[in-house]
């Protein structure tokens, strides 16, 4: 299951500022596009908008045909933030069904996975009734993870979700989400700065240049899936990396 996402002259400002120059975009149906660009060219401004979390000053969007908070309202939007943000209180499992409890309901059809086969699926089937407080910073966030596909949503939306984490996690964690997306298929739209996050996850990263942010560039990510840890020591893993990092502008051609 996945989503169609359509951008036509969509931009966005804040007052005196231009956060977002007019952009067109179609992100297709079980693609992984990534936004890639420097702090503050308007990645995560792209993605709320997407989500429908703010409104666009000009332009329309649509995820499969509908207008964002529409497709919120029907479930078809999961949005994973930088933090996972888990409730103290609730034990893990009762955090990873947070959302499917909130919609009880009002989901079009049963999850494809349950909450528990999630959990051992990322390792966490040992801590179900643990409390958050009691996981480490890359244990929660897999928790978050579990919370987003749980839902089933066919189009999930991505903020930098690893960036607080350290390299060597950070680096296990997306090749996590590649295995926990796989079976699913939806469609993600994932924001980062890490050129490897980007070559590794992406179908097509989208380049953004400094604000007003604009796509400068779109570049497709020719790798072979299913993606597996050991291509990021491949020729051309090294030959993609090198690909983004001149589409940023960024000399050099050291890993």
């Amino acid at each position: 299951m996945s989503a169609e996402v359509q951008l036509s002259d969509v931009s966005k400002t804040f007052g005196p500022v231009d956060a977002l120059a007019p952009t067109d975009l179609t992100i297709e149906a079980g693609e992984i596009m990534t936004l890639l660009g420097p702090s503050g060219c308007g990645k995560t401004t792209l993605l709320r908008l997407i989500a429908g979390l703010l409104p666009a000053t000009t332009g329309t969007i649509t995820v499969d045909g509908v207008d964002p908070s529409s497709a919120r309202a029907e479930k078809r939007i999961g949005f994973v933030p930088q933090a996972p943000a888990l409730l103290p209180w609730r034990t893990v499992r009762a955090n990873a069904s947070l959302l499917l409890d909130v919609n009880s309901g009002h989901s079009p059809g049963a999850p494809s996975h349950s909450v528990d086969e999630l959990l051992d699926a990322v390792g966490l089937a040992d801590f179900a009734d643990a409390r958050p407080h009691e996981l480490s910073g890359g244990m929660q966030q897999r928790v978050g993870l579990v919370r987003a596909f749980a839902l089933d949503a066919p189009l999930l939306l991505m903020d930098e979700p690893f960036a607080a984490l350290d390299e060597i996690t950070r680096t296990e964690m997306r090749h996590l989400l590649t295995r926990l997306r796989e079976p699913h298929g939806a469609t993600v739209v994932f924001v980062t700065h890490s050129i490897s996050e980007a070559a590794f996850l992406s179908d097509r990263v989208a380049i953004l240049s400094p604000r007003p942010g604009r796509i400068s560039s779109l570049e497709a990510v020719d790798l072979a899936r299913p993606r597996r840890p050991e291509i990021e020591d491949t020729a051309e893993f090294f030959d993609t990396t090198t690909r983004l990092r001149h589409a940023l502008g960024i000399g050099g051609t050291t890993r």
